[in-house]
């Protein structure tokens, strides 16, 4: 799914006539990266949108309108509300993808595609820490 969307955002580059500095700014503003291998899942979701609203006729594939299944919404949410204590300084998606790189190294990626097992695994240590600090 990740190159796919990649493949549909460099079509919307090409559509929009961007050149290589151009976007290499365009994503070093938007995302703090100057390659699009570099950005993550969610944000080159964010990209496909962007290059749309500037004018590119491309689209999502159907699946990724709605990639989290439950279980990875609710690791999402959970990371969201350990971020809302306090508890982790940044409460980003690539701020989980690390977490979960360095928990997971086997499972290098975006967590957005992990299967639903390493994502239990992860939302079990989450639930842990917040057990620890006691909350």
């Amino acid at each position: 799914m990740r190159k796919k969307l990649i493949q549909i955002v460099h079509i919307g580059k090409k559509q929009l006539g961007i050149d290589d500095e151009s976007w290499q700014a365009l994503l070093y503003q938007q995302f703090y990266q100057t390659s699009t291998k570099n950005v993550s899942y969610i944000n080159l979701l964010q990209l496909v949108k962007l290059l749309q609203q500037k004018g590119a006729k491309i689209r999502l594939p159907r699946c990724a309108n709605h990639p989290l299944t439950p279980i990875h919404r609710k690791l999402w949410a959970t990371w969201q509300t350990m971020a809302d204590k306090g508890l982790i300084a940044d409460g980003s998606s690539k701020a989980l993808e690390n977490y979960v790189n360095r928990l997971l190294p086997e499972t290098y990626g975006a967590w957005i595609q992990m299967s639903p097992t390493h994502v239990a695994t992860v939302l079990e240590t989450l639930k842990q820490w917040n057990k620890r600090i006691g909350n």
